[in-house]
């Protein structure tokens, strides 16, 4: 049973179950206030019965909808794959524990947010210093300016690039929403930088 399947059965089940019990105690409280209202539905004589009846119904719903909920979930995880980031090598390693870290969930402080987005500053220095051997200023020149990499995001988290598209709708909800994607999007391009330059240094003769 998927788990739109299992959530679909729950949902009827326990809409049926409340209307049935709320029917119940409508009828067993009109029977009690004025038993001649329930002429209309059955012969006043057999109201009870009419009443045990819903409440039957109504027990026996609640009974295969706790039954629905207690069933194991195996089913419902074994399509799950968690978000996984790769190992990061060599200047990258800096910067792994940050990935384990979503940025989500708590608040970031102002000096926490300059103290993530230096060590990625730090990170991709050393990384672009170790792949081209240029010098520190000019490795700084490429992080200001986002020639290091493609991804937009990365270039304005790190450099003087005005944001992406994708950064000012974060910054509609806050600015906190905007620099958790910024640094997310950074850590994910050291990735790629890394490898791809290991990949290109693999394959070379």
């Amino acid at each position: 049973m998927d788990n739109l399947s299992r959530t679909s059965i729950r949902r009827w089940t326990m809409l049926i179950a409340f209307v049935l019990v709320t029917t119940a105690f409508l009828i067993t409280g009109i029977d009690a206030i004025d038993p001649s209202l329930l002429e209309i539905l059955h012969h006043p004589q057999e109201g009870i019965y009419l009443v045990m009846g819903f409440l039957l119904i109504a027990f026996f719903s609640g009974s295969i909808l706790l039954t629905v909920y207690l069933i194991p979930e195996k089913a419902d995880v074994d399509g799950y794959e968690p978000e996984v980031t790769p190992q990061i090598p060599h200047a990258g390693a800096d910067v792994e524990p940050l990935t384990k870290n979503p940025f989500l969930g708590y608040r970031i402080t102002d000096d926490e947010q300059e103290a993530i987005r230096t060590r990625l500053r730090d990170a991709v220095l050393t990384m672009i210093q170790r792949h081209t051997g240029i010098e520190t200023d000019d490795a700084s020149t490429r992080v200001r300016r986002g020639d290091w990499t493609e991804n937009a995001t990365a270039a304005w988290f790190l450099g003087e690039t005005p944001p992406p598209r994708s950064v000012r709708l974060y910054a509609r909800i806050s600015d906190g929403h905007a620099f958790q994607h910024g640094a997310r999007q950074t850590v994910h391009e050291i990735v790629a930088y890394e490898q791809r330059h290991e990949s290109q240094r693999g394959h070379a003769p």
